[in-house]
């Protein structure tokens, strides 16, 4: 369940900048505008490969070069508008961010060519190292709503907010995706422009505070980002490596057919969108590292094990391991926003989001060269590896109990 109106109220001891009827209706325009956009994502994912394969004629070459175009993007975009937010205009910044898929939509239902797939792709963000929630598509304006979101939440209750959010983006984009198998092409492509366009109506309702113009971020809060930017580094790498290419190692190597796969794929996803509302308990249980180290540690063994295997528990870890990689997530953005001031937030998460993003697209390139012409154990090995090392760094850089950077302190701006 979504968490309740009470939960935005004047008794906490860090206040709002805003008052607390408006942040409740901010939080639901926000909510709705990115339920929309999930929505129009699970269309465009299913519905972009399709037309790049099938009525361009083009193979699965053309398809990861684009991709791989399409994370380059993203990376770029995603740096160049969590700047934008933090030093020019966060508002103009965000609604401009939520336009671009829209018109990404609208290029795909132009008459089709390849030149306006690879400027779609551009535009939308279209690629294959991000989950459909958080970067998979549209994935720039995703660090300015996480920015907007901190804003409008107190912090005793910011890291339900964080999985709620991630949870229903999920389940939008899910049903957009299932949607996505129902009427043309054109058909599919018209709908999501229709809702990514709700979308962007949609946020204009969300408060958004004015910022200091050409405001640099404060000493403290560029080593803060460097820290945050190093983990997504390496998260990025681990996800890049392996995530594109589980469904072709059981392709490949236990020749499962696709409408079993199809199964095991929407099993897996469901599994690993419920793990995001363990968040706010585990976070307050252990703290954001240890919940971060822990279930990334369990995902690292996983991996590991999983070319090792036979077919019965090689599928049993695949349902379980993205689920693993992710419960923590809403606890760790949480602990970005809440060790920033409000005016470095939207640059924070748009750097620590360009460097997950652009590492994922760099190393998706090795994992697939060592499935196919190397070992099939090596992108499981290299996953477990890099996602132990970005562990070690979370402990390294924080603590265990996060208390080398303590989270700020948050006056009404």
């Amino acid at each position: 369940m979504i968490p309740k109106a009470e939960d935005v109220s004047e008794d906490t001891d860090r206040p709002l900048w805003v008052e607390p009827a408006i942040a409740r209706r901010g939080l639901g325009s926000l909510l709705a505008s990115r339920v929309l956009r999930g929505l129009a994502a699970g269309l465009l994912a299913i519905g972009f490969p399709y037309l790049v394969l099938t009525e361009l004629h083009t193979g699965a070459l053309v398809l990861g070069l684009i991709y791989a175009g399409g994370a380059g993007s993203t990376a770029l975009l995603t740096y160049g508008f969590g700047r934008y937010g933090s030093r020019e205009a966060l508002r103009a910044g965000y609604l401009a961010s939520l336009v671009l898929l829209p018109i990404a939509a609208f290029l795909l239902l132009l008459p089709p060519n390849l030149p306006l797939a690879i400027a779609a792709s551009a535009v939308g963000g279209f690629s294959a190292t991000g989950s459909l929630a958080g970067g998979g598509v549209g994935g720039a304006a995703m660090p300015l709503q996480t920015a907007i979101l901190s804003d409008l939440t107190p912090p005793p209750t910011r890291t339900r907010w964080f999985s709620q959010f991630t949870f229903w983006a999920a389940v939008s984009a899910a049903m957009g995706s299932l949607a996505a198998g129902i009427g043309t092409l054109q058909e599919v492509f018209l709908i999501a422009l229709l809702l990514s366009l709700a979308s962007v109506v949609v946020a204009v309702a969300v408060p958004v505070r004015s910022i200091t113009r050409r405001r640099r971020p404060s000493v403290r809060s560029q080593d803060v980002i460097r820290r945050f930017t190093a983990t997504g580094v390496l998260n990025g790498l681990s996800q890049g490596i392996l995530t594109p290419f589980l469904i072709p190692f059981f392709v490949i190597y236990f020749g499962i057919a696709r409408p079993e796969m199809a199964v095991y794929t929407t099993a897996s996803s469901l599994i690993a969108t419920a793990s995001v509302l363990a968040a706010p308990y585990l976070e307050a249980r252990w703290g954001f590292v240890v919940a971060i180290v822990g279930t990334r540690a369990v995902a690292a063994t996983l991996a590991v094990l999983m070319p090792f295997v036979s077919l019965t528990p090689a599928l049993a870890i695949y349902l379980a391991l993205p689920a693993f990689r992710v419960a923590a997530l809403p606890a760790q953005q949480s602990a970005l926003m809440g060790r920033l001031p409000l005016e470095d937030r939207a640059e924070g998460a748009g750097t620590n989001q360009a460097a997950r993003v652009g590492a994922a697209g760099a190393a998706t390139a090795l994992g697939g060269f060592a499935l196919e012409d190397v070992a099939a154990a090596v992108p499981f090995l290299g996953y477990g590896i890099i996602l132990t090392a970005n562990a070690y760094l979370y402990v390294h850089f924080f603590g265990w109990h996060g208390e080398r950077i303590p989270a700020l302190m948050e006056p009404i701006s």
